[in-house]
């Protein structure tokens, strides 16, 4: 064997150890997640779980006297320290209903919007908020914007179900974009933040059917939300999907 041929094998082999490498480096960063960490955390009833006793748990979430530190953002202590929450309303609201049930709260984050209809699983849909900017008094015109993304998200999202789910799927979005256009109660929960006795006081609000908060040691970001829809009244379990879906 030649030194030429020699040098020719050599260098083959490593081009394919370098290509080797470049294609498992490429794997490792796209299975990367994209979200940070894993969601120990979670706000909203598990699945199966009965609504009373939620309802209960999400009571006793709101009990100070447990030492979960010091809130990371204000540094109080444990017993006054904000802790994310999610707020619960007994029926769809109105932007102004909903303004009125948390304004007690230095900070809402989330909007979860639902149309109900008797007999069809509705979508939930939750954006993320900003709080109302200079010269708005209160959070009507934050959830209207919330609302809007709503809309503007359910109006294009695309679907790779099958064809007859594809058509459903897209009935009830059509339908809930339909309804919010038209003014009809839609909202459902809000993720928000704020001191125990802040998020008492949102609890005892008319419309308000539960608030749940986490440690004051929660980050955002790093829970899960599951919100309670007004059709689950008994029982957290996926809503009855058999009837026609009505026209918009």
């Amino acid at each position: 064997m030649t030194t030429a041929v020699r040098v020719l094998r050599v260098v083959g082999v490593g081009a394919v150890v370098v290509l080797a490498l470049v294609a498992v480096l490429a794997a490792l960063r796209t299975e990367l997640p994209l979200s940070p960490g894993v969601m120990s955390d979670a706000l909203g009833p598990e699945d199966g779980e009965r609504v009373a006793d939620y309802v209960e748990r999400a009571a006793d979430s709101l009990v100070e006297g447990e030492d979960q530190g010091d809130d990371d953002e204000d540094g109080a202590p444990a017993a006054e320290a904000r802790r994310w929450a999610l707020v619960t309303a007994d029926r769809a609201v109105s932007t102004t209903e909903a303004d009125g049930m948390v304004q007690p709260l230095p900070r809402v984050s989330g909007l979860y919007v639902q149309v109900p209809v008797e007999g069809v699983a509705m979508p939930v849909t939750g954006v993320t908020l900003a709080e109302p900017v200079a010269g708005e008094a209160d959070r009507t015109a934050v959830f209207d914007r919330g609302l809007d993304r709503v809309v503007d998200r359910l109006g294009r999202e695309p679907s790779d179900q099958d064809p007859s789910d594809r058509d459903r799927g897209a009935a009830v979005n059509a339908l809930t974009v339909s309804r919010i256009r038209d003014g009809e109660p839609a909202i459902i929960g809000l993720l928000a933040r704020g001191a125990p006795e802040q998020l008492r006081e949102v609890a005892d609000r008319p419309g308000v059917r539960a608030v749940e908060a986490l440690p004051a040691d929660a980050v955002w970001q790093r829970f899960a939300v599951r919100p309670l829809q007004p059709q689950q009244r008994e029982v957290a379990l996926p809503l009855p999907d058999d009837a026609p879906v009505p026209a918009g």
